[in-house]
């Protein structure tokens, strides 16, 4: 059974600013990384156990061919994702929900 894939307004918010940084560096290329998102979120519905719990019931897991992780969590039938995080980016700031 799949589990429903659940995206959070600020997650929203990072897929917008690293799609339209990649469209900005080479036409097409955010397409490119919306496809690789997918992918992953298709893959999390379908497997969602398959990354370790990392901090309390945070998991991530990281997107293909981009320095992007996806953090989530999963409630039930549910696969929360609450951030699209850049690599680069304060480790600490990963976890804040």
């Amino acid at each position: 059974m799949k589990y429903e894939v659940v995206i959070k307004e600020e997650a929203y918010y990072d897929l917008q600013d690293a799609y339209d940084y990649y469209e900005e560096q080479q036409n097409g290329l955010g397409e490119r990384f919306l496809k690789n998102i997918q992918q992953r979120l298709s893959y999390l519905a379908k497997y969602p156990l398959h990354f370790n719990k990392i901090e309390k019931e945070f998991r991530q897991v990281l997107v293909d061919k981009f320095p992007y992780l996806i953090i989530y969590e999963i409630q039930e039938r549910q696969v929360i994702v609450y951030a699209f995080f850049h690599g680069s980016q304060n480790p600490e700031k990963k976890f804040k929900t």
